[in-house]
């Protein structure tokens, strides 16, 4: 079924499953909705999204684009605590890889978040790469629906299965009892979503703004950022002349977890660094 002024398509079941979201956040009583998609890295959790998002917005009449896509927890809070009737998309995964302490800070602050803004009637979409490293309380309890994108045979991009939460919820305290996933076992049906690249926003776009994500959770808080820029921009460079990663932390006097996330930022914006000049010369 093609839905939107975008004309995608979608599947029938999801469209079901979303127009009982509609249905909560648009009637009398005042209800959120919070959607979790999860899946490996690079198999469209931001396109099924997208898609989720536009959808809902388009028939409530709310509006969807890039500057409701988050990935700095506080910027969302900021957001969604001043706004009200919005589709709000968080997109953890761009940050996957990252210390635990940070991450349960993350949780931390949006359990608190999702209990003081549930009558604001927002719809949240969490993008996660695994649903069972949430928090029981976001998943078993608040949690609607669980979208899992993945692969088939590991090359088939656009698949992906559904969730209700009476499943959700089975899944994720199997998980907590024998450590299986159940994505198998527990889904409710299966189906395909569209490619929405530069739909509604263009990627390049999107790409800025996580890259800009990223870089501000690797600042080392004992260095100004203009020294973190050029312990970056060194990195960078070593890493294209393939420095020994042992030389590479002794010479720059960094950890290996700092390696970890700085690999995880593309040197493709260099307006990032704000010292275009110098990335230029060593691309």
């Amino acid at each position: 079924m093609r839905v939107t002024d975008l004309d995608y398509p979608m599947e029938k079941r999801l469209i079901a499953k979303l127009d009982l979201m509609i249905d909560r956040c648009t009637g009398k009583r005042k209800f959120d909705n919070l959607l979790i998609i999860d899946g490996d890295e690079g198999y469209g959790k931001t396109n099924m999204a997208k898609a989720v998002a536009y959808y809902i917005a388009h028939t409530t009449g709310r509006p969807f684009n890039l500057n409701h896509m988050f990935f700095d927890v506080d910027a969302m809070i900021n957001f969604a605590q001043t706004t009200q009737d919005q589709v709000i998309v968080w997109d953890e995964s761009a940050l996957e890889g990252l210390a635990s302490e940070w991450q349960n800070k993350t949780q931390k602050k949006l359990i608190k978040l999702l209990m003081v803004a549930r009558k604001k009637r927002h719809v949240w979409i969490f993008n996660i790469p695994k649903y069972f490293k949430l928090n029981e309380y976001l998943v078993a309890d608040r949690c609607i629906g669980l979208i899992h994108v993945y692969a088939r045979h590991e090359k088939q991009l656009g698949r992906f299965t559904y969730y209700k939460k009476k499943n959700l919820q089975s899944m994720y305290y199997q998980w907590k009892r024998k450590r299986a996933r159940g994505y198998k076992r527990w889904s409710s049906f299966h189906g395909t979503f569209p490619d929405m690249t530069d739909k509604i926003y263009l990627e390049e776009d999107y790409d800025k703004l996580k890259d800009k994500a990223i870089l501000s959770v690797t600042e080392s808080p004992k260095k100004s950022v203009e020294e973190t820029k050029l312990l970056y921009l060194k990195y960078k460079i070593s890493q294209l002349k393939k420095t020994n990663k042992s030389e590479l932390m002794r010479e720059l006097g960094i950890e290996r977890t700092n390696l970890v996330k700085w690999n995880k930022i593309p040197l493709k914006h260099p307006e990032i660094l704000e010292m275009k000049g110098l990335v230029t010369d060593y691309r």
